[in-house]
Parts: structure tokens; C-alpha cells; sequence
């Protein structure tokens, strides 16, 4: 019987906007707004500095209000055994591929769900993987595929894989899931 999909808490239309990068946008209209007469006043290296300052500062101003709206969303998935991550399974042909998506911890399985791009919605059909063992400890996710994540190996029934997640995604894979013994 198919799994059917993953069903994560959807996005605030706030955090959709910080995902495509809408709160740079105020940062930049004051650079480029207030660049220009700050350099005739007091010189292209001070101004640049100034501005540069105040615009990654109303950067992060405009951002803030999206991180309690992420925990919450986060806890809420968690309480489900759902998390973010990125996966891939190093003996295919696609070994230098990660596909992001979100992952379900269940007693003794794992489920996993590929989203389009960064941001886009759940595609394709949900992955079993049962028999869990850890093979490695937790070592550092590449920037580029989980930004502050850590990577584990696992041994399941369909052969190795690889996930990477946040440090509490990999703490609800290893309570609800896994085998411990190697």
C-alpha cells in the first residue's frame, strides 16, 4: 500500500516572503536611496560602511518577526514526527545529489518526501526505509546542503543513506526510529 504524502504545517505567507528573499528589499532601497548624498557628504568609503551597516541592520529588523513563526511551525511538525532535511543515497547515480524534503520518524521506519527546490511543495511518491542503523556519528553538513545541519549515515533495507538535518531532527530520528546496534 502507497504511503500517502507528508503533510508538514504549512508556511506563514510571512516566512514564504523571507524564503524569496523579501526582506532585503527595504535594506536595499535605503542603500541605494541613501548612498548617493551620504558620499557626497562624507566620502565613498565612509558612506559605503554607513550604509552598508544600516541596511543589513533594517535587514534583520524586517526578519524578525519570521523566526517565533518557523519555531512554532517546526515544534508543531515535530509533535507529528516530521522534520526538514535532505537525503540521498551514496551507491545511486545521483551521488552527488541531495534531495531536500521532509522526513516522518516512525517507530522502526522512515519515511521521506521530496519538495521542489528549497521552497516548493512535497513532490514524487514517499520513501520507506526500515531496519535503521546508525552507521556514523553526526559530522557536519556541507553549507551548501543543510546550513547548520549534521549528517548522518544510516543502514536501511533498501541499502545506505545519507540525511542531513538540523541537530533536533536527527534527535526525533534517533528516539522514534532507530536500531542502535551496528
Amino acid at each position: 500500500m502507497p504511503e500517502s504524502d507528508l503533510e508538514p504545517t504549512p508556511q506563514s505567507w510571512l516566512e514564504r516572503a523571507y524564503d524569496w528573499n523579501l526582506a532585503m528589499l527595504p535594506g536595499l532601497f535605503f542603500f541605494l536611496a541613501a548612498f548617493e548624498p551620504l558620499r557626497e557628504e562624507l566620502g565613498y568609503w565612509l558612506a559605503l560602511v554607513i550604509t552598508l551597516a544600516a541596511a543589513l541592520a533594517l535587514t534583520l529588523i524586517v526578519s524578525l518577526p519570521s523566526i517565533p513563526l518557523k519555531k512554532r511551525r517546526v515544534a508543531r511538525d515535530a509533535e507529528q514526527g516530521i522534520f526538514e532535511c535532505a537525503h540521498r543515497e551514496p551507491g545511486s547515480s545521483l551521488k552527488d545529489k541531495w534531495a531536500l524534503g521532509y522526513a516522518k520518524a516512525e517507530p522502526g521506519r522512515l519515511l521521506f518526501q521530496a519538495k521542489t527546490g528549497t521552497i516548493g511543495p512535497l513532490v514524487g511518491r514517499v520513501e520507506t526505509y526500515s531496519g535503521l542503523r546508525v552507521l556514523s556519528p553526526p559530522a557536519k553538513s556541507p553549507w551548501s546542503v543543510f546550513p547548520r545541519g549534521r549528517v548522518i549515515t544510516l543502514s536501511t533495507d533498501k541499502g545506505t543513506v545519507e540525511l542531513a538535518a538540523t541537530p533536533s531532527g536527527l534527535s526525533l530520528l534517533t528516539k522514534l526510529s532507530l536500531d542502535h546496534g551496528s
